[in-house]
């Protein structure tokens, strides 16, 4: 009898122990994402209603490039991210598609141009994985060994079906 209880105790806790680690890891990762929120939000403060809409932008100013240059930055440490796993599947499905359509409009489109070029003279990041969003629109650089694929998927949810592509 005692080994029973002591079976059923250590069962228990073992199952307590991993739904903890479980939710703090969950948690870390929310805290990591809103962290970039942060930070796009308060590039994004530096453009202009023009800018940001796309619309008969003449020259941008200084600050302007230097937001829109550090986005790309920022989108390749959100990617960076997501391969080491710190990003969510639904998280990543809205940044990625975010990404790619920002990147193809203007004046982001010309900027994007720019940094392929200083980033193939060596004057700047490689932004491997921002060239193959470029690419692919529907790239995914998530981890893939398994144990680190299981921890990022919630137990209860299943995935959320794709839109089809047009």
């Amino acid at each position: 009898m005692e080994w029973l209880s002591l079976t059923i105790t250590l069962v228990t806790a073992s199952v307590a122990s991993g739904l903890a680690i479980w939710q703090v890891r969950t948690q870390r990762v929310r805290q990591v994402e809103d962290f970039y929120v942060a930070r796009y939000w308060s590039l994004l403060d530096k453009l202009s209603p023009r800018t940001l809409r796309g619309i008969g932008t003449p020259a941008l100013t200084e600050q302007e490039e230097m937001a829109i240059r550090l986005y790309f930055r920022l989108s390749e440490d959100e990617a960076d991210l997501r391969a080491q796993g710190w990003v969510s599947d639904d998280t990543w499905r809205d940044w990625s598609g975010a990404i790619s359509a920002q990147m193809r409009r203007p004046p982001f489109d010309c900027i994007w141009a720019e940094t392929c070029e200083d980033s193939a003279a060596g004057r700047d990041y490689e932004f491997r994985h921002l060239r193959q969003l470029w690419d692919d629109a529907s790239y995914d650089p998530a981890p893939t060994g398994s144990f680190r694929r299981r921890l990022r998927r919630t137990p209860w949810r299943r995935p959320r079906p794709t839109e089809p592509q047009r």
